[in-house]
């Protein structure tokens, strides 16, 4: 029974249970999809970015920048795949890709203001904007989804832990591993030392030898 509750509440981990920061990923993933749609600097659209346009050329649009478009899309789909397959290998994948455009989209930005003054371009437009602070609300959105542990794992480890109480066994184990207890760590041993006994009997042994020996060769002597 024990390690089926525990073969259930690694099933449930697999899992990712309809919550309210799985929508809240949902929500950011889609309004990331429509910056693509919004001015990324000047003329600039953000889709002039992701397919390097002539636009984007002009506007002198950098290869961070560019990045931060190619990790968007990866992100967005990632966040659809996580929401359609409830998966919790999807979204820890989703939420590395998610955590690397939150960091890219600030850095897109950033290139945006730090430009130098004779190249040409824009600064940062409001469509960049938007897509920094959705992207950085989809990284913290994704990392609860990702870190959260769902109601039926919680249910599940309740019951194996009070199942675990209620067997001997198992919590005679637990407390084991809780304590960090090595077996036959006490110096009971019943070690005895007897190396004088066993000296003194040898020298014993050499007495009663040597005089057998004498003995024999009194009785040679004599014969």
């Amino acid at each position: 029974m024990h390690e089926d509750l525990r073969a259930a509440e690694k099933r449930a981990a697999g899992d990712i249970e309809f919550s309210g920061p799985l929508v809240a990923v949902l929500v950011a993933a889609v309004v990331l999809l429509v910056t693509f749609f919004l001015p990324h600097s000047g003329p600039v659209l953000g889709f002039d970015v992701l397919l390097d346009t002539d636009v984007a050329r002009i506007q002198n649009i950098t290869p961070a920048e560019r990045l931060y478009t190619i990790f968007m899309v990866v992100t967005i789909l990632l966040s659809f795949a996580t929401f359609l397959s409830r998966s919790a290998v999807v979204a820890f994948i989703g939420w590395i890709f998610a955590c690397v455009t939150a960091v890219y989209a600030m850095f897109a930005g950033w290139m945006r203001q730090t430009r130098p003054l004779l190249q040409t371009g824009d600064g940062i437009s409001w469509g960049l904007i938007i897509g920094m602070i959705a992207a950085a609300s989809l990284a913290v959105g994704i990392s609860a989804v990702v870190f959260r542990r769902s109601t039926l794992q919680a249910a599940l480890e309740l019951a194996r832990r009070e199942q675990a109480d209620s067997d001997p066994v198992l919590r005679a184990q637990q407390q084991y591993l809780r304590g960090g207890l090595t077996p036959h760590t006490s110096t009971d041993l019943g070690i005895v030392d007897d190396r004088r006994e066993r000296s003194r009997r040898r020298r014993a042994a050499r007495a009663e030898a040597e005089r057998a020996a004498g003995e024999d060769g009194a009785a040679g002597d004599g014969a």
